[in-house]
């Protein structure tokens, strides 16, 4: 069941996130006792800064912003975040989570900022 949960995760995310980070944030939320194995892990295989790390929207293609702003109109929320693992226990592993950064959303005519996920569109 980790391994199927790991794959969906990153199907979910998309390419930027790795099998043994994918796995270890289901480990993680699935069965936090294992905390422990998660942290040995990382120490024998070190990454770069542990902890969660943002890309950035207007780097990333076309598709890949439409598969994004549909999940999270869907879902509200990226799928790691769903995963609602606190920051600190991340951090605290040693892993380095690449997380999806904000969509850009154009100002209202107005100039009030809309509800970060309310107002996206397919087609701005």
């Amino acid at each position: 069941m980790r391994q199927l949960r790991t794959r969906r995760l990153m199907a979910q995310h998309g390419p930027t996130l790795a099998y043994h980070t994918a796995w270890a944030l289901i480990t993680l939320h699935n069965a936090p006792d294992e905390t422990a194995l998660v942290r040995a892990w990382t120490r024998e295989n070190p990454n770069t800064a542990p902890g969660i790390h943002y890309d950035h929207w207007p780097t990333l293609s076309q598709a890949e912003q439409q598969r994004r702003l549909r999940w999270l109109r869907r879902h509200g929320r990226s799928p790691i975040q769903l995963l609602q693992l606190d920051a600190s226990l991340i951090h605290s592993t040693g892993l380095h989570v690449p997380d999806w950064g904000c969509p850009q959303i154009p100002h209202e005519q107005n100039g009030a900022t809309p509800p970060l996920w309310s107002q996206t569109r397919e087609h701005p």
